[in-house]
This record gives C-alpha cells, structure tokens and sequence, in this order.
C-alpha cells in the first residue's frame, strides 16, 4: 500500500511540473509571435512613410562601477613666519640694562645674575592645577630686570630699573613692589640716570638698606 501510495504522488508530482513547463513555453510561444508581428507592423509602417526601419532598442550595458577611493584631506600648510619674527634681537639688554648687570657682576662675584626674569618665577605658586594656571595668568605680563641670587640658588633680592611712563608705568611698578612684598623677596629700585658705584653695590643689594649709602634706596 505504501509504494501505491508514493507511485501516486510521484504521478500527481510529474503532472503538476508538466503543466508548469507547458504554460511557461505556450507563454514564451506567445511573447515571440507578440514580438513578430510587432516587428511587423513597424516595417510596414516605416515602408508606408519611407524611412527607414528602426533596430530594436537594446540596453546599454552599465559601465563597469569605480570604486570610491576615500582620500583624507591634506593637512593644511602651516603659515609662512614673517622674516621679522625670526630675527634675533640686536640687544638682549638695552643701554641701561647692560650697565647694571656689568655693575651687580663686579659688585657681586659671588652671586648668580639673571637677567629679565618672570615675576611669576620668584614665589611659590598654589598646588591646585586651577588657581596655579589662573596666577601665572595674571602674573605672565610682569617682569623684573634682575633677580640676585647667591651660590645655592636662594633668592636675595629682586632689582628692577625705575621706568617712566606716567600713571599706567607706576601702577605695574608699585603692583610688583606689593606682590614682592607679600612674597617675602626684597625689591632694590634704581634710577637709570644715577647708577651705584661699584663699590655701592654689596651694600645696596644684600647689606642693610638703612646703611647702604646708595641714590637708589631699595623698596
């Protein structure tokens, strides 16, 4: 009974796909007469109007695809520096600058001599990150002409050049001489027209300041 049973749906199976297969090829029977007489209507009516019969349209074929190459930007070039930028100061120190330093060098063999040092350099700055960035800010414009130091590398004294200029001039002087002050660091003021003798110098910068006999009085 079973192999009766598949016997059956074998034949039933066969049918079906015999059926399909003569559809498809009655319906492409069918699509090829279309075509024909298609063909032939169009020839007898290109032979009516005398012009000559148009090929059938075929499809282009599609160009073969590129691919797509994505390519990063070159950096941007980096801007010419001018000339004048790359050229070296014709002084490091200026008339009055270099006489005193010649002066503390003699006066002071003993000690270290820097020259246009940052304020924010000479005091000990906060630990946190935040108010330790927002002092050097504030303190990043000023600048002291000298700074003595002895042999350990302790700071003795700061010295700064009497500058004129009206109000905005004395204002950073006296902003330095306040904060200098508060640092504990002594600040030596001296006149650019009535330098210390040599001989004037020990006194002046590292003696005590009611003795010196010194024009410059330090601040």
């Amino acid at each position: 009974m079973a192999w009766a049973w598949i016997l059956v749906l074998v034949g039933v199976a066969a049918g079906i796909a015999y059926s399909i297969w003569n559809y498809q090829k009655k319906s492409a029977a069918r699509e090829a007469a279309s075509q024909q007489r298609f063909a032939e209507l169009l020839r007898e009516q290109a032979a009516a109007s005398g012009r000559p019969v148009p090929a059938p349209a075929t499809a282009a074929p599609a160009p073969p695809a590129t691919p797509v190459l994505h390519v990063a930007p070159a950096p941007p070039a980096p801007a010419p520096v001018p000339a004048a930028a790359a050229a070296a100061r014709e002084r490091f120190l200026g008339q009055h600058e270099t006489l005193l330093y010649l002066l503390l060098k003699t006066g002071l063999p003993d000690h270290e001599i820097f020259a246009n040092v940052s304020l924010a350099s000479v005091a000990a700055l906060p630990a946190a990150a935040s108010e330790r960035e927002q002092q050097l800010r504030r303190l990043s414009p000023y600048q002291l002409n000298f700074v003595v130091c002895d042999k350990s590398m302790r700071i003795v004294a700061a010295v700064d050049i009497e500058a004129g200029g009206g109000a905005d001039a004395a204002g950073i002087q006296q902003f330095k001489a306040d904060y200098l002050k508060r640092a504990g660091i002594r600040l030596v003021r001296v006149n650019p027209t009535a330098m210390p003798r040599r001989e004037q110098v020990r006194s002046l910068i590292v003696g005590d300041p009611s003795t010196a006999a010194a024009p410059n009085p330090p601040t």
